[in-house]
């Protein structure tokens, strides 16, 4: 990811193009006067004036004590500034929430939903296991078990029945058994990172992520019974049989993602043909 444009910093965080640019001179060059920032910007005293008194109101600046026209304004140091802004966000984050949620009637219409924004399903995920009641059953690779994992084991503090599967074995547990034929296939030759989730065989999530969890290949959410349930099901005959598939013998081994290697998952993987 390039690095972010000291100016472009602050425009993504509601500053217009002007504050963000006369923040960031007084950050380059110190104090100064309206009139010399003005001359550093290339803008009209009277805007930059008005860009000044917008950033004083918001805390970005401190003007010095003078009444005269030669005022100097000076930068809250950014580690300040951004503290300051995290603090007003959220204060109104949480009045927001609590005006929307006054007005939110939950309900469910059982269709089937694309998601197309990473961080959504991540937050979607998170929602979903502290609303858990009764069941998680959940298939998450390495680093989304890591991102995920405060609240899967939340979940399991508020007895919420949690069972999964593990890629790496130091995650095996009880209810999680470590599914060691596919930990290549995790580890480095499935073309996304990947994420089943059902809780309470009432919603259910399924996504693949890009490797570095900036956007979304694929990505659907239902709060469909029928298909919850349905998903409920194989995820946990899925989790059942890979805490048997320690046994050689296991009949239906073959039956396996990995044994049987049907054309979707050599369609996925180009070098398995």
């Amino acid at each position: 990811m390039e690095p972010i444009a000291p100016e472009g910093a602050l425009t993504s965080l509601g500053f217009t193009d002007l504050e963000s640019r006369i923040y960031c001179e007084l950050l380059r060059h110190g104090p100064a006067s309206g009139y010399r920032l003005s001359q550093l910007v290339g803008k009209a005293p009277a805007n930059v004036y008005q860009g000044l008194a917008t950033l004083t109101q918001k805390g970005a600046v401190l003007v010095s004590d003078d009444a005269s026209e030669k005022r100097t304004y000076s930068p809250l140091p950014p580690r300040q500034l951004l503290g300051l802004l995290r603090t007003a966000f959220d204060r109104r984050s949480t009045g927001a929430l609590d005006a929307l949620e006054r007005v939110h009637e939950p309900s469910s219409d059982e269709r089937v939903y694309s998601i197309h924004s990473a961080p959504q399903v991540i937050e979607r995920a998170r929602d979903m296991l502290n609303r858990a009641d009764e069941i998680v059953l959940f298939d998450f690779f390495p680093q989304i078990y890591d991102l995920l994992r405060p609240e899967v084991d939340a979940a399991r503090t508020r007895g919420v029945t949690v069972a999964g599967i593990a890629y790496e074995e130091r995650y095996a547990e009880p209810g999680m058994p470590f599914n060691r034929e596919s930990t290549e296939l995790v580890g480095s030759r499935w073309p996304g990172l990947g994420l089943i989730l059902i809780i309470d065989g009432c919603e259910y999530l399924v996504a693949q992520l890009s490797k570095d969890m900036a956007s979304v290949l694929n990505a659907v959410w239902t709060d469909s019974v029928f298909l919850s349930c349905v998903f409920h099901s194989a995820v946990a005959a899925d989790i059942r049989l890979v805490a048997l598939r320690a046994d050689p013998s296991d009949p239906l081994r073959h039956l396996s993602l990995q044994g049987a290697t049907p054309p979707g998952l050599r369609r996925l993987l180009p070098a398995t043909e």
